[in-house]
């Protein structure tokens, strides 16, 4: 049945192609036909190339209409007319065809007669001793819409067997009505696709435009991904670029210090109003909030990048949630009390707001920033500074830290920026010593470890590894901590340890070696910024990856073979399997080993040389 299908719908395009032929060749011989006295030329090639039969015959394929790409008409180009998608139809419809799914269904309605129409029109009713007979119908495509979204459903048609994308969006119908009624007929009863559209071409020129869009499309997709790897090698640097920009001009950015948060900066252009002084910077932290902007934006590219960096905001999308939780958190809000005069009470309000957070800091003040934890206070600069739109309150500041590189600039809370006065110098010094003096300073889990020993030994691998106050930083959290805060902290500090301890020779450390010093101090900064299991667990896979087998103890191999796979375990990535790991690890290595002197061989090689 699927041969004769095909069969029967090629013999039906050669047919109108004859058609169109004849008609092309039946006018160039008028002129010579019209010296004869009977005209058998004419009726030689109406009965070879013009065929008779219903929906394939020239009434049923002829178009007054050119095609929007060569504007050539069907008779010049001896090909039908058919009808295809523009540009909008075809990107909205190419990502069905792709996941084999149609959007098109067929509706048989009846036909009015003219008899029927001139009654209806004069408000007769018809007879009724008029005995039923057979009504004609019409056949239609039909699409429907939710929400603005297209329905699909998974496609059944016999042509689909073998995917082939290109093939499923080259289905066209015929633009002539009679033409497309027929043909419309024969793919409903046959089961082949259909693919129709608003804009009138030839086939070869559908096919054409078809494919410079497909590699159009392409080539954004490319372009689109290297921008992310380019955005995702950024953070990871500590620097911070733009993950898009929306019609309107307003900038999005994601910052290392809270890769949770989406910022939207914009930027007013007023007479007289520098650029950095027209900034205004909008932070979004929960999901439905950023749900509420990636709705907002709807079809632009942008809400693709922002479904792939919040993808919990992209999930309460999909459930449409968002606005349900937006309403709850607006209901949850305590209605002010109505007062005869409630003009006067807002001023005290902005007073006492005032009087708990202070002043607003502004743009070149030196600031002392609380670290992530809470431990320390450094020296830093405001950079730029974030308000809310509505209430005019400040809620963020960019800060640059004071002889650091500016890709560690990161934007704070103003709970954590505090004024650099006597007090607070004086408690920032008592820190720092207390920290730098005190010999307990390593968690007690840390002291455990067998890399803890040989933290100060020599002959160690990394010639710069991570301080002991970059360890035990990592390793310390905010009293308040819930337990898998302290335990990724733990972790965090843990393998930190062990990287500091590792031989000399264990890994390549050399500038051309696999750990050299670029590439561990970039694993250190993904360490120390792992917001969780999945992302530190990439980190012990990689350190594990790069460590020579030579440095392992002989029962290294029985522990390894007891627990997951590297795949599984990057698929099963938790705080106790790392922790398993870290341990493993930890027990394997052989912090005293020193590496071989090779002299000797070397020297024999010479020797039978």
């Amino acid at each position: 049945k699927r041969e004769f299908s095909f069969l029967a719908k090629t013999r039906r395009e050669r047919k109108r192609e004859e058609a169109l032929m004849g008609f092309y060749v039946g006018n160039r011989l008028k002129s010579s036909a019209a010296s004869f006295e009977e005209d058998f030329l004419s009726t030689i090639v109406k009965s070879t190339l013009c065929n008779q039969e219903e929906g394939l015959d020239l009434s049923s394929v002829r178009c007054r209409e050119s095609c929007h790409y060569c504007g050539l008409s069907d008779v010049a180009l001896g090909a039908p007319l058919c009808r295809t998608p523009n540009e909008k139809e075809w990107r909205e419809t190419f990502p069905f065809a792709v996941h084999d799914r149609t959007t098109y269904m067929i509706a048989e309605i009846p036909k009015k007669s003219n008899e029927d129409v001139s009654i209806q029109e004069n408000g007769l009713k018809p007879p009724p001793e008029t005995p039923m007979t057979e009504q004609a119908t019409k056949v239609l495509t039909v699409r429907v819409r939710v929400g603005g979204e297209l329905v699909s459903l998974r496609t059944k048609s016999i042509d689909n067997v073998v995917k082939n994308f290109d093939s499923a969006m080259q289905q066209f119908l015929p633009k002539n009505p009679i033409g497309f009624q027929s043909e419309l007929k024969f793919r409903h009863d046959s089961n082949l696709s259909i693919l129709s559209g608003s804009v009138t071409a030839h086939e070869v020129c559908a096919i054409a435009a078809h494919r410079s869009r497909k590699e159009k499309l392409l080539a954004e997709r490319r372009a689109f991904h290297r921008a992310n790897m380019t955005r995702e090698a950024a953070l990871a640097c500590g620097k911070s670029i733009p993950i898009g920009t929306d019609p309107f001009g307003r900038s999005y950015w994601v910052f290392s210090s809270e890769p949770t948060s989406l910022f939207v900066c914009q930027v007013e252009s007023k007479p007289g109003v520098t650029a950095s002084a027209g900034k205004q910077w909008h932070r979004f932290h929960k999901p439905e909030e950023i749900a509420s902007v990636m709705v907002c934006l709807g079809k632009d590219p942008l809400y693709e990048t922002l479904k792939e960096v919040f993808p919990e905001a992209a999930k309460v999308v999909k459930d449409r949630s968002w606005s349900t939780l937006l309403f709850g958190r607006r209901l949850l809000q305590k209605p002010a009390a109505a007062t005869a005069l409630p003009l006067p009470k807002e001023p005290d309000t902005a007073a006492k707001e005032q009087v708990d957070n202070g002043p607003p800091f502004v743009e070149d003040e030196d600031v002392l920033v609380e670290s992530g934890k809470g431990r320390f206070l450094w020296d830093a600069v405001i950079v730029d500074i974030s308000k809310d739109p509505e209430t005019d309150k400040v809620n963020g500041y960019l800060v640059h830290y004071k002889n650091w590189s500016s890709r560690f600039d990161q934007w704070v809370v103003p709970d954590r920026v505090v004024e650099p006065n006597k007090v607070n110098l004086e408690v920032q010094e008592e820190v720092l010593q207390e920290f730098s003096t005190s010999n307990d300073a390593a968690p007690p889990a840390l002291e455990g470890m067998f890399a803890y020993k040989f933290l100060n030994a020599k002959k160690r691998a990394i010639s710069t590894p991570a301080s002991k106050t970059e360890i035990f930083e990592s390793a310390f959290t905010r009293p308040s901590a819930s337990h898998d805060e302290k335990l990724l902290g733990l972790l965090k500090g843990s393998i930190l340890l062990i990287e500091a301890a590792l031989p000399r020779g264990s890994v390549g450390s050399s500038w051309n070696g696999t750990w050299d010093p670029e590439a561990a101090a970039m694993w250190r900064n993904y360490v120390r910024d792992a917001q969780g299991p999945e992302s530190l667990m990439k980190c012990v896979l990689l350190l594990e990856d790069a460590i020579s087998p030579d440095w392992l103890h002989s029962q290294a191999t029985q522990l390894y073979a007891a627990i997951p796979k590297q795949w599984r375990a990057m698929r099963e990535a938790s705080l106790t399997a790392i922790a398993l790991r870290v341990s493993v690890l930890d027990r394997c290595l052989k912090y005293q080993l020193k590496k071989k002197k090779s002299h000797g061989q070397r020297r024999h090689t010479t020797e039978a040389s």
